[in-house]
């Protein structure tokens, strides 16, 4: 039935997103760009807005406003509401909208904590390769939270995690070893030098690309200065995710806010890819909008 179920949805958005208004690509893009300047100049009800008017027709913009509604930013906080956007995204396939919601559910944010609703969507997420999802899941097994207590489970999942990046697995890993041992054991040991494995990144990254001018950019921050946002590429440059990724600096001017500058990493030339790679990145703790390229058209 729950199956079945998220057949439904999916169908529902479907139609819901035909029977809107259809942009055409150009100006789906120009209506996501035109939330993003508004959201980096924190201008959040009209980010908010007008990524509302376009959720029905990008995933991306659906997401982002579930995310608002989780904090209150731009709109009044209404977790039943993200809750139920997210459901939408969840059903459609989209990993980091699974794990979204089932930190709603582990967290308690729509009720009571419910790891039973959570499990079985950080199960599909971990099986997809989302760090974040095996991150959370392992914490289940290592607490018996919904299923039985697994500490070898529980490593398995970390070390997966930790594969894909995120740095709260590596350092859950060599606690769990200390804890077990009283010094840290073979399998923390392993993940210290850790990065993922060549077919992770062939089937989660976009390819490789010598000029920023893809189609599609992953912006990973807006800073007041050219030299603070290079400043933050040398430190995420050192992620598996984005060392072999070209990035660019975009200069906007935001009106009354001033001159921002865009740090940016290259998507490749499809949306698909570079939602995954800002899957991975959101993953590991880094926040992160697909966007058109400046350059790519």
């Amino acid at each position: 039935m729950r199956r079945k179920a998220g057949w439904i949805i999916t169908v529902l958005w479907m139609a819901i997103a035909g029977n809107a208004a259809a942009l055409t690509g150009p100006e789906l893009a120009g209506e996501f760009d035109r939330g993003l300047k508004a959201y980096d100049a924190r201008q959040y009800p009209e980010a908010f807005q007008i990524w509302w008017n376009i959720k029905d027709q990008d995933l991306a913009a659906m997401r982002n406003v579930a995310l608002m509604l989780r904090k209150g930013l731009g709109a009044p906080k209404d977790p039943r509401k993200a809750e139920d956007i997210l459901k939408t995204a969840a059903a459609t396939g989209m990993p980091n909208a699974k794990v979204d919601l089932a930190e709603m559910y582990l967290n308690g944010e729509v009720g009571q904590p419910a790891p039973k609703r959570a499990l079985p969507l950080l199960q599909s997420a971990a099986d997809s390769g989302h760090p974040l999802g095996q991150f959370l899941l392992g914490q289940m097994y290592e607490d018996g939270n919904a299923v039985p207590k697994d500490i070898n489970k529980a490593a398995e999942l970390y070390i997966a995690s930790a594969r894909g990046g995120l740095r709260e697995a590596k350092e859950r890993l060599a606690a769990l070893g200390e804890s077990r041992s009283g010094t840290p054991d073979s399998s923390a040991a392993q993940v210290a030098s850790i990065s993922p494995p060549p077919q992770l990144r062939q089937a989660t990254l976009p390819p490789p690309v010598t000029t920023p001018t893809s189609a599609y950019v992953v912006q990973v921050g807006s800073f007041k200065s050219a030299e603070t946002a290079e400043a933050q590429w040398n430190r995420l440059k050192q992620n598996p995710s984005l060392v072999s990724l070209p990035h660019q600096i975009e200069k906007a001017d935001l009106g009354q806010k001033g001159i921002w500058y865009r740090l940016l990493v290259a998507g490749g030339n499809d949306r698909k890819p570079a939602t995954a790679l800002c899957d991975q990145l959101m993953a590991s703790g880094q926040p992160c909008l697909v966007r058109h390229s400046p350059a790519g058209g």
